[in-house]
C-alpha cells in the first residue's frame, strides 16, 4: 500500500516544451477531484511554475530547505487560488541554489514524501543535469514532455538514454556504462538500454537478470504538447513504438495536449488555463491526461526485453491481418522510419536505417505473397495461428482490459456511467454504444484514431443523427470498426443498429436505393 503522497516528476530533453504548464494544470485538475496537491518548482535557476499556477511571486522558496537552518518543506508551501493546491516555489532562490549539491538533492525525495498531500507534482529543469535525473528517477511516476519537433524528439531520445544510464548508477551497475571516449562514437552519444542488454547476452554476463529488471522497471510516461494536426496526434504512439524497438525502453503514453491560443492568453494574465478557460480543447486534454496519470501503476517486471523480430510484430499487425491491414501497416512504418521522419530523430545513422528498411521490405513482401505467407506461418506457428486474444462476450480485447483495470481508481469510476448488462440478445442503439464506451473510459477521439472514422460520423452514430450519416453500406463499416475497438460482438452490433436505422425515415440509403 502507498504511504505518503504519490510523487510525479516532469522533465524534458529541452526547454520551452510546456513542463510547467503541464505541472500546474495537472495539479489543478487533481485538486478539483478532491485531492490534496503540492506543486514543487525544482527547475533550479529557471523557476517559473508560480506563473502557470496563478500564484503571486512567493517570498519563501525551495532553497530554504537546503540552508544550514533547514526549514521543513511543508512550511515553504504557499496557498493558491485553487482549493486544495499549494506551491513550493523557487523564483527567489539565490544563484548558488541553481546548482544544488548531490547531498542536497539526495535529501529532497524524503522531504517530498513527508509533505501533507495526496499528490506532489515536481517541475524539473530541462536537460540531463544530475539533479534533474536523480529527482526524475526517485519519483513514483516520471513524465517526459515533448513537442512534435525534431529538436524536441531528438533530445527526448537522448534524455531516455542518459536517464537509463543514471538508473544503472543508482542500482550499482555503472560498470556497464561505456567510457566517455567510446560514448562519443555512439549514436546519440550514449548506449541505449537494448544495446547494453544485447552486450550482456553476448558476454554471458551474470548481471543479465539485474539489467533485465532495470530495463523493465524504467517506464517513463510521455506527453506530447502543442499538437496541431492528426499526424501530431499519432506521434506519441509512434514514439512509443520506436523507443521500444530501438532503445528497449517500455515508454508509456499519457496522451497529447492540443495547441490552443488560450494558453498564451491565460499566461499573459498570469492565470492557469484550466481556471481561466475551462471550456477549451486543451482543458479537455488536461482532463484526459490527468485521468490517465491517476490510472498509472508501477511497471510490470514480467515480459520480454528484446523486441520480437517476426514479420507480424515488425509491422505491428496480428497474424490474422488482412492484406489491406498489412498495406496500411506498411505505410505507417514507412512514415515512422522514413529518412525525414521526426519520430526517429537522433536514433539511426544512414547505414542502420537502411538495414531497418531492408528488414521492413522482407516482412512486407513475404506477408503480401500468399504462398510465402503460408510457408512462413507454418514455420512460425507449427501448431496453427493463435486465435486473437479476446475475452468473453461483451468485454474488451486484452489491451483494453489492462487499461480498464488501471481505471479502477474511485476518482475515475465515480465520473463514469455504469456498465450496462450485455447479452447475445442485446439491441444496440447509439446511446447504448455511447454508454458502453464511456463506462469503459474510452474517448471518442481514440476510436476515431484507431478506426480512421471521422469524429463527426462517430458523433452522429452515437447520437443517432441518421441524416448526417452516409449511405448504409458505409455505416456498416463504421459499426464494424467501432465494435472492434470496444470488443463487442461485431455482427450483433451491426445488425441491430442497422435495423434500428432502417426503421427511421431519415435513415440514409445505399446507392441502389435500399436502406
Amino acid at each position: 500500500m502507498q504511504h505518503g503522497p504519490r510523487v510525479v516528476a516532469i522533465a524534458s530533453g529541452k526547454g520551452g516544451v510546456g513542463k510547467s504548464l503541464i505541472a500546474a494544470n495537472v495539479g489543478i485538475f487533481l485538486a478539483t477531484l478532491g485531492k490534496r496537491v503540492v506543486l514543487v518548482d525544482a527547475a533550479f535557476g529557471l523557476a517559473n511554475l508560480h506563473i502557470f499556477a496563478g500564484v503571486s511571486r512567493p517570498m519563501r522558496c525551495l532553497h530554504e530547505t537546503f540552508a544550514p537552518a533547514s526549514v521543513p518543506l511543508r512550511d515553504l508551501a504557499v496557498t493558491s487560488h485553487v482549493p486544495g493546491m499549494r506551491l513550493v516555489a523557487g523564483v527567489f532562490d539565490p544563484p548558488s541554489a541553481a546548482e544544488p549539491t548531490p547531498e542536497q538533492i539526495a535529501s529532497l525525495p524524503a522531504k517530498l514524501r513527508d509533505l501533507p498531500a495526496d499528490w506532489v507534482v515536481v517541475d524539473l529543469g530541462p536537460g540531463t543535469s544530475s539533479a534533474t535525473l536523480e529527482l526524475f528517477l526517485r519519483a513514483d511516476i516520471g513524465i517526459i514532455a515533448a513537442v512534435p519537433d525534431p529538436t524536441s524528439i531528438e533530445l527526448l531520445h537522448r534524455f531516455l538514454r542518459v536517464a537509463f544510464l543514471h538508473r544503472l548508477r543508482q542500482l550499482g551497475l555503472e560498470r556497464w556504462i561505456a567510457p566517455e571516449e567510446a560514448a562519443r562514437k555512439l549514436e546519440g552519444g550514449a548506449e541505449g538500454a537494448l544495446d547494453l542488454y544485447r552486450r550482456a547476452i553476448h558476454e554471458g554476463s551474470a548481471d543479465l537478470p539485474a539489467l533485465r529488471a532495470a530495463i523493465l522497471g524504467f517506464a517513463p510516461q510521455l506527453v506530447i504538447n502543442a499538437v496541431r494536426s492528426k499526424s501530431d496526434m499519432e506521434m506519441g504512439r509512434a514514439v512509443l513504438s520506436v523507443a521500444r524497438r530501438r532503445l528497449g525502453v517500455p515508454l508509456q503514453y499519457l496522451g497529447h495536449l492540443e495547441y490552443d491560443e488560450a494558453v498564451w492568453a491565460s499566461t499573459r494574465r498570469r492565470r492557469p488555463v484550466l481556471v481561466e478557460h475551462p471550456e477549451t480543447r486543451i482543458a479537455k486534454c488536461f482532463e484526459r491526461v490527468t485521468r490517465a496519470l491517476i490510472a498509472a501503476r508501477p511497471p510490470e517486471l514480467e515480459g520480454e526485453v528484446l523486441p520480437s523480430d517476426n514479420h507480424y510484430d515488425l509491422l505491428e499487425v496480428p497474424p490474422t491481418a488482412s492484406f489491406e491491414d498489412i498495406r496500411r501497416a506498411n505505410r505507417r512504418v514507412r512514415d515512422i522510419y522514413g529518412t525525414d521522419s521526426v519520430v526517429i530523430s537522433g536514433l539511426y545513422d544512414a547505414a542502420s536505417l537502411e538495414a531497418t528498411h531492408r528488414r521492413f521490405d522482407l516482412a512486407y513482401t513475404t506477408l503480401m505473397d500468399a504462398a510465402k505467407r503460408k510457408d512462413y506461418d507454418m514455420e512460425l506457428f507449427p501448431d496453427g495461428i493463435p486465435a486473437p486474444p479476446m475475452v468473453e462476450l461483451g468485454t474488451l480485447p486484452r489491451p483494453e482490459v489492462v487499461a480498464a483495470r488501471k481505471l479502477e481508481d474511485p476518482a475515475i469510476a465515480a465520473v463514469r456511467p455504469a456498465m450496462p448488462e450485455l447479452s447475445a440478445a442485446t439491441e444496440y442503439s447509439g446511446p447504448l454504444l455511447r454508454q458502453i464506451r464511456e463506462a469503459r473510459g474510452v474517448e471518442l477521439r481514440e476510436i476515431a484514431e484507431r478506426s480512421k472514422v471521422g469524429m463527426a460520423y462517430l458523433q452522429a452514430l452515437e447520437g443517432e443523427v441518421f441524416a448526417k450519416l452516409p449511405a448504409a453500406v458505409y455505416v456498416r463499416g463504421f459499426l464494424v470498426e467501432y465494435a472492434k475497438v470496444l470488443g463487442l460482438e461485431v455482427e450483433r452490433v451491426k445488425d441491430t443498429y442497422l435495423a434500428r436505422m432502417r426503421s427511421t425515415s431519415a435513415a440514409p440509403v445505399d446507392d441502389d436505393g435500399a436502406p
